[in-house]
């Protein structure tokens, strides 16, 4: 049989106290239980730890010896205790969460910092790739929270509709579509700039470009919305992403947006978790913030 912590606590009180009466009032016993229990610790150590003078108990050699550590240990457990039991615990840690590039990189990062400026015991590791990757890792259990542009059908994944989203069409300021409004027959044969394969936006731009028959010519792709607009810059052809990424350039007339009649590019942004695993209050409360503040920022 193990020490129990309430032989600890009875130890304790008997040394300070010297009397097993008073000690059995300091943690809420009877006299004959408080004096068992502490028989019991004796037996377990096979060793005398008290020595009586009078009607006084005193630490004996090896109770002595044993004090200091049961203190040491009781305020262990005290720490634990308050750790897990006081309004901050449940806030504190680290937590995973993965996003695809867009919501990473322009709506996530910032968020995270402003959470854990707010709650300065918490750690957000947010790891940012692309759809495919966030569910995988959501998947893996390496994330606990994931946030994706594209659509997830396995069944092992809650799914959850977050924010909206518009895609824009755009490409260099000097094109000769640039700032119009065009029949989707009109970019027919134009080369364009993609999304690497597994990329949310590339899925939901093809899908909406096939119903139109636009029949884009894929000249090169890239993981990163940075990636596509500079090659735009240089020249390179059209290219699709959230206009989250593009509100600076544009209006420095760095690059320029086309309209194309017909094309539908509004999208949902959704959160996801693993359906076998149970949500901290650490990610109830990231998630929370992050809608108020996203609204409030945006």
């Amino acid at each position: 049989m193990r020490i129990t912590l309430k032989q600890l606590t009875i130890f304790e009180a008997v040394a300070r106290s010297g009397q097993v009466a008073r000690a059995a009032e300091m943690v809420n016993l009877s006299a004959p239980a408080t004096s068992m229990a502490l028989s019991e610790l004796e037996n377990q150590l096979d060793a005398r730890l008290f020595e009586r003078v009078g009607n006084r108990l005193r630490l004996n050699s090896q109770g002595s010896l044993l004090l200091p550590l049961a203190t040491e240990a009781l305020q262990k457990f005290d720490q634990i205790e308050h750790l897990f039991s006081s309004p901050e615990a449940e806030l504190s840690g680290t937590l995973n969460v993965s996003a695809s590039s867009t919501i990473g990189n322009y709506l996530m990062a910032k968020s995270s910092v402003a959470f854990c400026q707010q709650h300065t015991s918490a750690l957000v590791d947010l790891d940012i790739s692309n759809t495919l990757a966030v569910i995988k890792s959501v998947l893996e259990f390496r994330s606990e929270v994931g946030f994706i542009e594209g659509q997830c059908l396995d069944s092992r994944i809650r799914v959850e509709a977050w924010h909206k989203d518009k895609l824009l069409v755009f490409c260099h300021p000097a094109h000769p579509l640039a700032g119009q409004r065009v029949a989707p027959h009109a970019l027919k044969g134009q080369p364009w700039v993609m999304r690497e394969e597994g990329s949310g936006t590339r899925d939901y731009f093809l899908s909406s470009a096939q119903a139109l028959d636009m029949q884009p010519i894929e000249k090169f792709n890239f993981s990163t919305p940075d990636a596509i607009k500079q090659a735009v810059k240089q020249g390179a052809g059209l290219a699709v992403l959230s206009e989250l990424t593009l509100e600076k350039e544009v209006s420095r007339k760095e690059l320029a947006i086309i309209e194309v009649e017909g094309l539908e590019l509004e999208r949902q942004f959704y959160r996801i978790h693993h359906k076998s695993r149970k949500s901290t209050p650490l990610c109830d409360a990231f998630i929370d913030f992050c809608n108020s503040f996203i609204n409030v920022t945006s």
